[in-house]
């Protein structure tokens, strides 16, 4: 990555503050771009007034 996605400028690689990896932080609006971000939803099903809750009937953790 050559430039900030967010404003254009330039980035370099370097280990923001509160983290041990390095990563891509542009240099003018310190946005920290990072590598194959994960994205995670989440919801709480209601129905008639209660949270639903599902138990897995199948493997990986089977049980939960």
């Amino acid at each position: 990555m050559n430039y900030c996605s967010r404003c254009g400028a330039p980035v370099t690689q370097k280990v923001p503050l509160g983290d041990n990896l390095p990563r891509h932080v542009c240099n003018q609006c310190e946005l920290i771009h990072y590598h194959n971000p994960k994205i995670v939803a989440g919801c709480i099903p209601e129905w008639e007034n209660q949270i639903l809750l599902c138990r897995r009937a199948i493997e990986p953790r089977l049980g939960l």
